[in-house]
């Protein structure tokens, strides 16, 4: 039996682009129950349709990044690109 770390490195090498909208969207999830919101109070506070925000967290929709951004405002999360070269030079320099 795979083990749930086993099963994202799978996803993550077959379909990437899925792996991070999973993560996203995970990440999310996790900051709504953090804040104890109900999807309905987010949709409040955040100005995103509770009917777009259910759809978000049951995998139908990938967020749209004006959406992204708005319930990472109001959950208190920072969205940063990181460069991927950079960010490998540094593991490889640690090891």
């Amino acid at each position: 039996m795979n083990s749930f770390n086993d099963l994202r490195k799978e996803l993550a090498k077959e379909d990437p682009d899925l792996f991070i909208a999973l993560e996203i969207v995970g990440k999310l999830m996790a900051a709504r129950d953090r804040k104890g919101f109900s999807q309905r109070e987010l949709s409040k506070l955040s100005g995103v349709p509770q009917k777009t925000i259910s759809r978000i967290e049951n995998g139908i929709d990938v967020p749209k990044i004006h959406t992204l951004l708005k319930l990472a405002t109001v959950l208190g999360l920072e969205i940063s690109l990181v460069d991927k070269n950079v960010q490998e030079e540094q593991s490889a320099a640690l090891s």
